[in-house]
């Protein structure tokens, strides 16, 4: 349980009232991580949803094409910012991996225990569902916007060809 201060001002929050921030502080922890520490990985099972509270966290996923194998940096989440929303869907599995860019402080949640309170607070259920609606949809504008650049530096222009 965590003090419900620490979950004013959060965008992913906001539309709760302080009565719905109290009953969703009773299910958060305070969790810590050192610079490097990899937070969870992408194919794990989603069980934690995560609110930064102090630091960066830079969400990656490997790339093995050739001889290279390597983590690429797709988003960092910062202040406020939300990550590991699959434990909060469906089939609960990480689609990204999560590493500390810095010493962070996050504020942890167990999706079953959100999922939960969403069924028995309705209200609080529509609110952080809404959010969630919108963090998924940033994160997918995130991923188009990076496609479109990759395609731009390896596809030939197409100047001068007619579009019929």
């Amino acid at each position: 349980m965590i003090d419900a201060k620490f979950l004013t001002g959060i965008g992913f929050l906001d539309g709760l009232s302080a009565s719905d921030r109290e009953k969703l502080a009773e299910i958060c922890q305070i969790v810590t991580f050192k610079k490097g520490d990899k937070i969870f990985s992408r194919g794990d099972r989603g069980e934690n949803f995560y609110i930064v509270k102090k630091g960066k966290v830079n969400l990656c996923f490997r790339i093995s094409v050739l001889l290279a194998d390597e983590e690429v940096v797709v988003d960092e989440k910062e202040e406020g910012d939300t990550l590991g929303w699959s434990a909060l869907v469906g089939l609960h599995k990480l689609t990204l991996s999560a590493y500390c860019n810095e010493d962070c402080e996050l504020i942890r949640m167990e999706g079953a225990q959100v999922l939960s309170l969403c069924g028995k607070e309705h209200h609080m259920g529509f609110v952080l569902m809404s959010n969630l609606a919108k963090v998924i949809a940033s994160r997918m504008d995130r991923f188009q916007f990076l496609f479109e650049k990759e395609v731009e530096r390896n596809v030939p222009s197409f100047e001068g060809k007619s579009k019929g």
